[in-house]
């Protein structure tokens, strides 16, 4: 498989230049076919979702072997086995109107299907449930939220992790001191190095830069409280019916035989063991949706 330069500026500025003509004029499933190219949007180090390996340079990730399941999908579809696979950086500020501005076709990270969201793209079917879950050291005596008063708390900025946050001091009259940081993994971190007292991400995310602390994982645990239970899909545009078909398409299958739960396997085990799948999980692979949810929040 080729692949071409991650160059995500190049890619904006050549957005830019066809804006002279009518927005989305062309489907996806055409323009990828002019170009010989799927523009596939991944994160930086949303582990085990979709990361750059800082070894090999290579983008992976749970999302990422979905979104490779897709593309071989479009190479059938349109007949043409030289496609290759545009791997452009998305983070959390752009990468919803990355896809909305036609940046990328596919946004293949950690995305959280909700009504909001739904209102500015479109999603596939559910690909992982994630809840929001606390982690932070067994000897710290923070056992509830309440012990988090006035606590440091590493959280990726500009997320809906950092929203709850914000709506349970609200709500329930709290005090948190916000430790803002690019990624899980740097949440992570900031709690090993002792700069937060405690990390809040959706459990799925905080599990693999766990897992690379080695021995020492078991100096954590997750707080019994929970704030949200999410679903994750994969980004695409709104008003482009045959795309999103193919995307169902792909996802339902894998859904349907197996090959989901074989990944999930894949990216969630450790030589620790293996995150065990949830109630919320198991669901979305027995009735595969696109839903668009309001965040379910506790």
């Amino acid at each position: 498989m080729q692949l071409s330069s991650n160059l995500r500026p190049w890619a904006l500025m050549a957005a830019l230049a066809v804006a002279s003509v009518p927005a989305f004029a062309q489907d996806t499933l055409s323009r990828i076919a002019s170009s010989g190219e799927l523009r596939l949007g991944h994160r930086e180090k949303s582990l085990p979702f979709s990361y750059k390996d800082t070894a090999s340079g290579k983008v992976q990730g749970y999302t990422v072997d979905i979104c490779l399941q897709i593309f071989e999908e479009i190479k059938k579809e349109l007949k043409r086995p030289d496609l290759r696979v545009n791997y452009l950086l998305v983070d959390g500020k752009n990468r919803i109107s990355d896809v909305k501005d036609n940046v990328v076709d596919l946004e293949c990270g950690g995305t959280a299907n909700t009504a909001a969201r739904q209102k500015e793209i479109a999603f596939s079917h559910h690909i992982f449930v994630a809840s929001s879950a606390f982690l932070v050291r067994k000897n710290s005596n923070i056992k509830t939220l309440d012990d988090l008063q006035g606590k440091k708390i590493a959280v990726q900025g500009k997320t809906t992790n950092e929203n709850l946050l914000r709506a349970n001091e609200r709500t329930f009259t709290r005090k948190f001191n916000y430790v803002l940081v690019e990624s899980t993994l740097d949440a992570v971190n900031a709690l090993a190095k002792g700069e937060a007292d405690a990390a809040f991400a959706d459990d799925a995310g905080i599990w693999i830069p766990l897992t690379r602390l080695g021995k020492s994982m078991n100096d954590y645990q997750f707080l019994e409280k929970r704030l949200s239970v999410e679903p994750y899909s994969i980004g695409l545009r709104k008003g482009d019916p045959k795309f999103k078909e193919l995307v169902d398409r792909v996802t339902r299958r894998m859904i349907q035989n197996g090959e989901m739960t074989a990944l999930y396997k894949k990216w969630f085990s450790s030589d620790q063991g293996t995150l065990p799948i949830s109630m919320f999980m198991k669901e979305a692979l027995r009735r595969p949706s696109d839903i668009g949810v309001e965040q379910i929040a506790f």
